[in-house]
């Protein structure tokens, strides 16, 4: 049986299936921050849950979502904390993709490790630390960008 903490956090991975911000938002207190690492990345500073649900609008501007799946869960129900290594798998909107590479060279799996940071109750996050896959996230933001050129062209 999945304990309250581990049962918030799967609620919201589910939240990228979709990349609806009010699914996120039901599961973060008002005061959450959600932080990307590692920092040779350059991520961007921590986000609030209105920082955050703004990004997740850039993001469905050319994804349809971005499945979450939980590879291994590490509950630490004592401290409040849940550890999720997950994979996850970009859903470009077709619209955004370009004849220039391939449907294998769009398509785009990840690996990420969640370390998320419970209110009192399980319930509600307080704290997220996202970590990224450095390659990976390298060759995603390579795809986002050209995704995002072939809208703009699109919209032009």
């Amino acid at each position: 049986m999945l304990t309250k903490t581990t049962q918030t956090a799967l609620s919201y991975l589910q939240g990228f299936t979709t990349l609806s911000a009010d699914t996120f938002l039901r599961y973060l207190s008002p005061t959450a921050s959600h932080r990307f690492a590692p920092s040779s990345l350059s991520p961007p500073s921590p986000m609030s849950p209105e920082a955050f649900a703004n990004h997740l609008e850039g993001l469905r501007e050319v994804l349809s979502g971005f499945p979450v799946s939980a590879k291994e869960i590490f509950d630490h129900e004592e401290k409040g904390q849940v550890t999720i290594w997950a994979t996850s798998e970009a859903e470009f909107r077709h619209e955004v993709k370009d004849g220039g590479i391939t449907e294998d060279e769009w398509a785009y799996k990840g690996e990420y490790i969640f370390i998320f940071t419970m209110d009192e109750t399980g319930q509600k996050i307080v704290d997220i630390v996202e970590f990224l896959d450095s390659l990976g996230t390298e060759r995603l933001r390579g795809l986002m960008a050209r995704a995002r050129k072939n809208l703009q062209v699109k919209r032009d």
